[in-house]
């Protein structure tokens, strides 16, 4: 399959869009010369919710950070 890229430097092909899992983002490794583009798809916020357990950041952490990050600055 050969595809063009368009002036912005785009790439899209039909084919790969009907073969390809359903992803928003791509990880891109690249081998030179080639390049290859696994999908990234999304983690539920369940599965999030699980990882933030495990590294023993709960709610008022999270709350925390934000409020930090939302202060006025000097």
């Amino acid at each position: 399959m050969l595809i063009k890229t368009t002036p912005n430097s785009q790439i899209a092909s039909p084919e790969i869009d009907s073969q390809v899992e359903v992803a928003e983002c791509f990880d891109v490794e690249i081998n030179s010369p080639s390049a290859v583009l696994p999908p990234v798809l999304p983690q539920c916020a369940e599965d999030v919710r699980r990882k933030l357990v495990a590294s023993g950041i709960s709610e008022k952490d999270v709350a925390g950070a934000s409020a930090w990050a939302r202060r006025p600055k000097e």
